[in-house]
């Protein structure tokens, strides 16, 4: 019961003025046809649902999967907002992802993930502190409450502060491709705490400060800046830093941009760099990540997408330890609610054999295809 505590409240309070609610609700299909993570020639299938119920001042979520014939539930969660003097004060309760800062992802559509941003905003690569570090809640039962003020600045000033749970998050050890820390850095607390500070100007930027306490050992930090001075620019910036106290010390700059070339051409680019220090350790672990992706609209109701992705996941190897895809893409809108995405991945994988021979990884073909319905 616990559980949805939040969404309870939030839906009695929908239940009252249910006349000013909207109601909206998605599906997304997806299968994997080809080589995939489980076997060769195998289908994984993901079947998504997603309710929405909101009004002006509440609302609630329910995000639930099937896979491999199970029922998941994804977020569920529910949010209360009070008008203020000055400002006005925000409540969300529940099982959900929070994320704030602009991770560039216009383009992306349902592909997403592996075949078009394969790291998070704020992600160290191949790393366990500071995953998604923009994310405050990181999907778990949290509560956090946040403050809104507008009128009495030129922007918008947003701060957040709230308890995330980590009965979930099991002890374990921190580890890179070549290093890991056994000191069992990940002790769980009763509950983590987050903070968010962030400011919008239009015309000027938008600039997001996000801190995570979430286990007893670890705190991951990410500052992102994103400048709104151009419409047909959307770029953002950013530093993350993760540290616990087996001495790993953790750092990450990311850098990404969509640039609009024509009404119909728009080239994306991402880039990650990454370096985890241990102590003791002279040497340490680097990886780099970067993608480039061109969109170009062919009608109003079809697109088409190409993205190239490399992660280097160990600096020191003699031929390179890697993965690279390439995937084209193309969208079908078949109506203003189906949408039909299909690609194929080509995708090379040198990283488990950490570059000792060449041509040591393994080459994987697969197409994903999607089916969206928004009603």
């Amino acid at each position: 019961m616990k559980k949805i505590v939040g969404a309870v409240l939030a839906a009695s309070l929908l239940a009252g003025s249910a006349f000013a609610a909207d109601l909206s609700f998605d599906y997304t299909g997806s299968g994997i046809f080809g080589s995939t993570t489980k076997k060769v020639n195998a289908v994984e299938r993901t079947d998504c649902f997603a309710l929405n119920l909101q009004t002006d001042i509440a609302g609630v979520h329910v995000d639930w999967d099937i896979e491999d014939e199970k029922l998941a539930l994804d977020e569920l969660y529910g949010w209360l907002t009070f008008g203020l003097p000055v400002g006005n004060l925000q409540i969300t309760s529940g099982k959900w992802n929070s994320r704030y800062a602009d991770r560039v992802n216009t383009d992306a559509g349902d592909l997403g993930g592996d075949y078009f941003d394969a790291h998070k905003l704020g992600n160290i690569i191949d790393n366990t502190i500071s995953l998604d570090a923009d994310n405050l809640t990181e999907g778990a039962m949290s509560s956090v409450l946040a403050y809104t003020l507008a009128d009495a600045l030129p922007g918008t000033l947003m701060t957040k502060v709230g308890f995330v749970s980590t009965a979930d998050n099991d002890a374990k050890a921190t580890k890179t491709s070549y290093h890991t820390v056994t000191t069992n850095p990940k002790t769980p607390l009763f509950c983590g705490f987050v903070g968010e500070v962030a400011y919008k100007q239009e015309g000027l930027a938008n600039i997001d400060l996000a801190i995570k306490h979430l286990t007893e050992n670890q705190t991951s930090a990410g500052f992102y800046v994103s400048p709104l001075v151009s419409e047909t620019l959307e770029a953002t910036a950013g530093f993350t830093y993760g540290y616990n106290t087996a001495d790993v010390t953790e750092v990450a700059g990311d850098l990404r941009a969509r640039l609009t070339i024509t009404e119909k051409v728009a080239l994306t680019g991402m880039f990650n760099y990454s370096q985890v220090s241990i102590k003791d350790v002279d040497d340490p672990y680097k990886a780099m990540w970067g993608m480039l992706s061109v969109n170009y609209t062919a009608a109003e109701n079809i697109r088409f997408l190409a993205t190239l992705g490399n992660t280097v996941t160990d600096f020191d190897a003699e031929y390179g330890a890697c993965i690279t895809n390439f995937t084209p893409a193309c969208e079908i809108k078949g109506s203003e609610k189906v949408t039909v995405t299909t690609a194929v991945d080509l995708r090379w994988d040198n990283s488990a054999a950490k570059g000792i021979k060449p041509f040591a990884g393994t080459c994987d073909i697969s197409i994903p295809v999607y089916v969206h319905v928004a009603l």
